[in-house]
């Protein structure tokens, strides 16, 4: 008889199988398997899933199961990373959703991929006005700000944001990086509403972080 192949934790991330994927996350775990390539792994899921809503198979439903089982994956193996890596330069990471939108799954996986590379991060919630952006980058002096919105209608926020912010924070030769992120977004949207660089998938935003601090 031939046994059975096991699903990839990618794989059952991409099909949606929330109680297969963290049985078999909490089975290599027992079994001694490195939490840093089982987090890859959720990752690239992560990753197939954004790609499929991009080309219209999935749906945004999709993405928010799909963001869901990757926070109760994450929340097993963070705490088991032992030698997690600093981020670069020991970097902080200020982060919200704009005024005006509440969603917070692709900004929740932004900051558990990032904790797990050693950023430090400060999380301002949901509908967070630009006003207390601002004074949050004054307060915490970070390395970078990110600035999340699921709605179109969440662009204005994002520009009076960050028009807010460079009026404070920039001074002389230093120019804070900004980062927009949201499944609407694209280069032209990023371009009106002022910020460095964008990511329209939540998985890939770690690599955007790093390309800005680069």
């Amino acid at each position: 008889m031939t046994a059975k192949r096991r699903q990839s934790l990618d794989e059952l991330i991409v099909s949606m199988d929330e109680p297969g994927a963290l049985a078999a996350l909490k089975n290599r775990l027992g079994a001694g398997e490195d939490p840093t390539a089982l987090l890859a792994e959720c990752r690239t899921g992560m990753e197939r899933v954004g790609r499929l809503y991009e080309e219209g198979t999935y749906f945004i439903s999709a993405l928010i199961l799909a963001g869901e089982i990757f926070e109760e994956a994450a929340e097993l193996l963070v705490p088991r990373l032992q030698s997690r890596p600093a981020g670069p330069a020991s970097c902080k990471m200020v982060i919200a959703t704009v005024r005006g939108d509440i969603h917070d799954i692709g900004k929740n996986i932004v900051i558990t991929l990032l904790d797990a590379e050693g950023f430090e991060m400060v999380d301002l919630g949901v509908n967070v006005p630009a006003e207390d952006i601002a004074a949050a980058v004054e307060r915490e002096r970070p390395n970078i700000l990110g600035l999340s919105s699921l709605l179109t209608s969440g662009y204005a926020s994002m520009k009076d944001t960050i028009t807010l912010v460079r009026e404070r924070a920039d001074a002389g030769e230093h120019r804070l990086p900004i980062v927009v992120g949201g499944a609407p977004l694209d280069q032209v949207a990023s371009d009106e509403v002022g910020a460095d660089a964008w990511c329209d998938d939540a998985a890939r935003g770690l690599d955007v972080v790093r390309s800005l601090l680069t």
